[in-house]
């Protein structure tokens, strides 16, 4: 069942790294194909799924204890071992990128193969608090470097602010809160818009692969393996234990927190001036990794929830 629900979600992002390979899909189309999913058909589903969802609103102050516990733990670690993880800010930034983000668009197609419609309404829900979270502390993590002190705090603000997927949420979940029914012209455009956006975000995944200068950062490419997917959905189990969240909505915040870093991460840090090279190798990794890793989080979850 598991192997099968798995399977295909790999097989289109194995299909998306052989296409990037034919020069008929040039590195360009690729990029292209990335912005409309993150600007367009993946708002639109995150829209839809939120306005369209009845849910007791208690789950979202449960869900914010749990990440912002996690995270809390996960940031405070980094912060104390820093010496140790990297020897400058760039690096560091980085992997920690590595450890907190995720990809949403593996997320939905995995939670949705396990448990249907229930699976995806929980991913997104959990989507909406879990992304501003992981996107804010990214932004201020890469912004700690340099000496331009309020043009990184314009940035920081600007890139959260105008993020698609925080601005998605906030539409969806504000339609949802005041019981607004969306007409059914929009709500049509929006379901038509949302249909490519797992496909084309999965092939996005497997394009975005690429096999750099791996052997030159197997130390730090360990840690942010290591801390993605083994150290970081611990600490959000043992919070989901903590504070008694199980059910379908401990199997998400952990699923989701266990996942491989998005694309979307190596553009923050060559905006950012990060450590692009380390970056994009960590998303490589990650996502080959996480074929392997995440049955086991899937295992461990049935077991302890």
């Amino acid at each position: 069942m598991l192997i099968i629900a798995l399977t295909p979600i790999f097989v289109i992002i194995f299909v998306g790294f052989c296409l990037s390979r034919v020069p008929l899909f040039g590195q360009s189309i690729w990029e292209h194909i990335e912005k409309l999913t993150y600007y367009l058909f993946f708002p639109a589903l995150l829209v839809l799924r939120l306005s369209e969802s009845r849910f007791d609103w208690s789950e979202l102050g449960h869900i914010a204890l749990v990440i912002g516990l996690a995270l809390f733990v996960v940031t405070a670690l980094i912060a104390a071992f820093h010496k140790f993880i990297a020897s400058d800010l760039a690096t560091l930034s980085s992997i920690y990128q590595g450890t907190i983000r995720f990809n949403t668009y593996i997320g939905l197609a995995l939670l949705e193969a396990l448990y249907g419609s229930r699976g995806i309404t929980m991913a997104v829900l959990v989507i909406a608090i879990f992304i501003p979270f992981v996107n804010i502390l990214s932004v201020v993590s890469l912004g700690l470097q340099g000496s331009k002190g309020a043009k990184r705090i314009f940035v920081v603000i600007g890139a959260v602010v105008t993020n698609p997927l925080v601005i998605a949420c906030l539409i969806g979940l504000g339609i949802s809160y005041t019981g607004f029914n969306i007409p059914n012209l929009a709500r049509d455009s929006l379901d038509i818009l949302s249909q490519p956006a797992l496909p084309l975000g999965l092939l996005a995944v497997g394009a975005g692969i690429r096999f750099g200068t791996i052997g030159e950062q197997r130390l730090h490419l360990c840690v942010a393996v290591v801390n993605k997917q083994v150290v970081f959905p611990g600490i959000v189990l043992a919070a989901c234990l903590l504070l008694e969240i199980d059910g379908l909505l401990g199997y998400s915040i952990v699923l989701l927190s266990c996942l491989p870093s998005p694309p979307s991460a190596y553009i923050l840090a060559r905006q950012l001036d990060g450590n692009v090279s380390l970056m994009a190798n960590i998303i490589t990794v990650q996502t080959l990794t996480a074929f392997l890793m995440i049955p086991v989080w899937i295992e461990l979850v049935g077991r302890f929830l």
